[in-house]
């Protein structure tokens, strides 16, 4: 009796409701039958890319570590790294052009932290997530993924959402204004909006859901209120009963991830229960919920890869003249025009530590969170290269050479991460020129600063 054929699932299936609502499943073990035909093929998983920004510079001496090698000492701004050191590596001496000199702008800096180009030309400039993009496209659902968190944009008037679409409206003043701060990202000379609404990030990856209300603002509830796993139990079920023992448990371990999620963002909708006593003072300073906001962003590319719904996401933890407001021992600063300005007073010095460490702490659970999913032999992180960096070194200089640079994820060998490397005299752009070659992507036009791959990543 001839051997049956093993059941295979194909890698672009899709959960389906009977409303049309659909869902992207992660990798499963079905859709690669045996591991000795995928050896054959030369099967390994995609790799990923995430440019992630700092706002506002740092605080040298409290960032850069003081020696090279695997050995070195957190300093107090990277100290929320202490659980993920092994999976960074530190680089300093980077500049972003060929400049020596002070007072160089937010804006121009937030231009070439991802271009590797002083000026966006009108056609041709594109940021690196979108060349990344643009060679992946073919292969996931969302080319890529544009994220901030400034605040939901309504704290900066060049930041906002006037109409309510879950993006920021995009200003229309020329190129090379000196007054966008709140966009990184380039296609073809064209800024590209961030998306600061969990919703309209978790439709765009996870669900394609038939409208049902007679107006477009019930259609928008709608989809918004009902649960996306919901329609699709029963198939998941039906799926979950044809496969191995493996599969199942990761399967069910993803939808309840994507669960967790949905909750997450109900939860931040509804907001906290009232207190049961008068409000007092309308209070100042950064909003409680501000780290579970920005970290549900990060969880949300974290199943976006998982889930191969796209292989690019970039994310702002502020604008680069951000006027975001922390409370730091009971004082309420402003990020950019008290704290990042400090003008070596004490107690902003320590406002803005406080500050870049919670930004480097975001960091780190993106990097905690990739590192928990399994994938091949190996975890998510080791198949991705994030690229962590700002608009200016020192903060209160605004120069534009020794960078804050941090990397995360092996991007399947060509990063070796752990340690802290000095690059003296070398260019960001030469590191994002690495990248583009460890997904072995042409460069093309991109990056004019960029000088060539730098060597001894690997």
């Amino acid at each position: 009796m001839p051997k049956s054929k093993p059941w295979e699932l194909s890698r672009r299936s899709l959960l389906r409701g009977a409303t049309g609502a659909a869902l992207a499943l992660p990798w499963l073990e079905a859709m690669a039958p045996s591991l000795a035909r995928a050896q054959a093929s030369g099967a390994t998983p995609p790799l990923r890319f995430v440019g992630m920004f700092h706002s506002a510079g740092v605080v040298p001496d409290q960032w850069f570590p003081a020696t090279e090698g695997a050995s070195y000492a957190l300093t107090p701004t990277l100290s929320p790294l202490a659980s993920v050191k092994d999976d960074v590596l530190v680089l300093s001496g980077l500049r972003l052009g060929a400049w020596d000199y002070y007072e160089r702008t937010h804006e121009g800096g937030l231009r070439m932290m991802l271009t590797a180009s002083e000026r966006i030309v009108a056609g041709d400039t594109d940021s690196i997530d979108q060349v990344i993009a643009r060679a992946t496209s073919a292969q996931v659902r969302v080319p890529a993924l544009t994220l901030g968190v400034e605040n939901h944009g309504d704290s900066n008037p060049g930041c906002r959402d006037a109409n309510g679409d879950g993006f920021f409206d995009p200003k229309t003043s020329s190129y090379d204004d000196m007054q966008d701060h709140g966009v990184a990202t380039f296609s073809r000379g064209q800024r590209l909006p961030n998306v600061y609404d969990p919703r309209v990030i978790f439709d765009r990856l996870f669900g394609s859901l038939q409208a049902e209300g007679p107006t477009d603002a019930e259609r928008r509830l709608g989809r918004y209120r009902r649960s996306v796993l919901d329609r699709m139990t029963g198939q998941a079920k039906a799926l979950q009963a044809k496969l191995g023992q493996a599969d199942t448990l990761r399967l069910d371990a993803y939808l309840t991830g994507i669960r967790e999620i949905e909750v997450a963002i109900q939860k931040a909708e509804q907001g906290a229960p009232a207190a049961a006593c008068p409000p007092g003072a309308r209070p100042v300073g950064l909003p409680m919920e501000g780290t579970a906001y920005a970290n549900l962003m990060c969880d949300l590319i974290v199943k976006s890869f998982e889930c191969d719904a796209t292989r690019v996401a970039t994310l702002m933890l502020g604008s680069c003249v951000s006027p975001m407001l922390f409370t730091v021992n009971g004082r309420a600063f402003s990020h950019h025009g008290e704290a990042s300005h400090h003008g070596n007073d004490a107690v902003k010095v320590a406002a803005k530590l406080e500050i870049d460490r919670w930004q480097v702490g975001r960091f780190a659970h993106l990097v905690q969170r990739l590192k928990a999913v399994p994938e091949g032999e190996g975890t998510l992180l080791d198949n991705v290269a994030v690229f962590y960096s700002s608009d200016i070194s020192h903060s209160d200089w605004h120069n534009h050479y020794d960078m804050p640079v941090l990397l995360a994820g092996r991007a399947g060998g060509a990063l070796r991460p752990g340690r802290h490397m000095r690059a003296q005299g070398k260019r960001c752009g030469d590191v994002l020129l690495s990248i583009l070659q460890a997904f072995e992507i042409p460069r093309g036009t991109f990056g004019p600063l960029a000088q060539g791959p730098l060597a001894g990543l690997a």
